[in-house]
């Protein structure tokens, strides 16, 4: 990809760059990606996640190696010199040439002389290509070599055109070692796929799907919402703003309502789903209990009664955190969207179901992510 004279330190600060790019880039698309994986898969799968937010990275540091640094004065692009080169191998007789100008000779100083380096610069950028496509997504050995063709000789015809047109001549030289390069590349890459314990295989999108009958984490979020308003609007209106009693109000309405009803709560009712048992059976009074305990009831009597007291900043934060992250955070990673609160009580949210009532549930009880 006719990278020219620039020295190693150079490629590590265009790293640096492209590095910079993608936080800034994966910051700006994180939260619009997590919700068009969440609507897709109806849960956030990680080891989707952690490969899709892989590549992005290695997409934008490759870019940035390929392409950066511009050029400052485009007046001085037309030189009138080459930037096409065909010839299969010529960085060898660059080499040699180099070598032979130079009086040198030997291993060493074919490994550093700047035609070596700059091809093993090329094998290496495709090598996590190789490594993904086969780790990740289950690839042949010829598809590999056929994206990696690809991919490259789409760069080469980028640059070729002074980056499709946008620079009057081009300010990279086209290469056809560098597709040769690129290819093997990602072949190797292949190759040394089996060793990289830290790339996940992808699952199938039925692996990586929530059931249809898991109540996702959105909806249980807006059912909280609306036993919450109902509570400060008892709490102002009637029990006239005492905290204690908003809790109090909050106990009966998710803990003695569904004891009493079968597992329905206000929230429940409106969004028509009802707490249960993990196998799927009535919730007994003390897995209610402590459900609420660990959860939104005993999250808000903390925050009402509690906290006030103690007075303790850092400590809020660390139950705040800790609320969120296993509330909220936590079940969108999961298969059955619960909780810590749900999986310590041994509960479990389900549809009602329309005709019969609210039966028991027994499939996927067990999923997990």
């Amino acid at each position: 990809m006719g990278i020219g004279p620039l020295m190693m330190a150079s490629y590590w600060e265009t790293a640096r760059t492209g590095f910079l790019a993608f936080v800034g880039v994966g910051l700006m698309i994180l939260l619009p990606l997590v919700l068009l994986h969440y609507f897709r898969f109806r849960r956030v799968e990680p080891r989707r996640a952690f490969v899709l937010y892989g590549l992005l990275a290695y997409g934008l540091v490759a870019l940035a190696l390929i392409f950066l640094p511009f050029p400052s004065d485009v007046s001085k692009l037309c030189t009138g010199d080459q930037m096409l080169s065909t010839v299969p191998f010529q960085w060898v007789t660059d080499m040699s040439n180099n070598m032979a100008a130079n009086g040198r000779s030997g291993i060493v100083a074919m490994a550093t002389s700047q035609a070596f380096l700059q091809q093993l610069f090329n094998v290496v950028l495709f090598v996590p290509l190789g490594v993904v496509l086969r780790k990740a997504y289950g690839k042949g050995p010829l598809a590999v070599i056929a994206i990696s063709l690809g991919l490259s000789l789409a760069i080469e015809v980028v640059q070729y055109t002074g980056n499709l047109g946008f620079y009057p001549c081009p300010y990279r030289i086209a290469d056809v070692d560098d597709l040769i390069s690129n290819t093997f590349g990602g072949f190797f890459g292949w190759m040394m796929a089996p060793a990289a314990f830290v790339v996940p295989r992808v699952p199938s999108s039925d692996e990586s799907s929530a059931s249809p009958a898991t109540v996702t984490v959105p909806r249980r979020i807006v059912g909280l919402v609306a036993e919450l308003v109902l509570v400060i609007v008892i709490a102002k209106l009637v029990l006239h703003s005492d905290p204690r009693w908003a809790v109090c109000v909050l106990v009966a309405s998710r803990v003695v309502l569904p004891a009493a009803t079968g597992g329905m709560t206000v929230g429940g009712i409106l969004l028509h789903y009802r707490i249960r048992a993990e196998d799927g059976s009535r919730a007994n009074p003390l897995r209610l209990t402590v459900r609420e305990l660990l959860g939104f009831t005993g999250f808000m009597a903390y925050a009402t009664v509690v906290s006030p007291l103690v007075d303790i900043g850092w400590w809020d934060l660390a139950v705040v955190a800790l609320y969120v992250g296993g509330a909220f955070v936590v079940p969108v990673f999961r298969r059955d969207q619960r909780g810590w609160h749900e999986q310590v009580a041994g509960t479990r949210d389900v549809f009602a179901a329309e005709k019969s009532g609210y039966p028991d549930v027994h499939d996927d009880v067990h999923a997990h992510s």
